[in-house]
């Protein structure tokens, strides 16, 4: 995960200017910028509560390293972006756990 975060948003500004990946490279930075923007906007200083929801729904693409990207193109600060996603991934935790425990007790009183 730090690999992502230290190495992800560089790997694309060193790829942008390149011939067969540029494009792809300058899209990725593109989208990641205005949603960034926009997501700055409406979370405020609430930005790593929503690093942590993002990361705590247990759905797929919704993970450490997802999160991870994502603070690394929103040049979040590494140690709170850390925590938020190992936050994020023990809350995730807790409701598959839960739901682990709800559903075998749920097939035990049917069978």
């Amino acid at each position: 995960v730090p690999v992502i975060f230290f190495f992800a948003r560089k790997v694309l500004i060193w790829g942008k200017d390149k011939k067969f990946i540029g494009g792809f490279f300058t899209w990725c930075l593109d989208k990641g910028e205005r949603g960034g923007e926009k997501l700055k906007e409406k979370a405020g200083k609430g930005l790593y509560v929503a690093l942590l929801l993002f990361v705590g729904i247990p759905l797929p693409g919704t993970g450490a390293w997802t999160g991870t990207l994502a603070a690394s193109f929103l040049d979040m600060d590494f140690k709170r972006s850390v925590i938020a996603c190992m936050c994020g991934v023990l809350l995730a935790g807790v409701i598959m756990g839960v739901g682990s425990v709800a559903g075998v007790s749920f097939f035990k009183a049917l069978f």
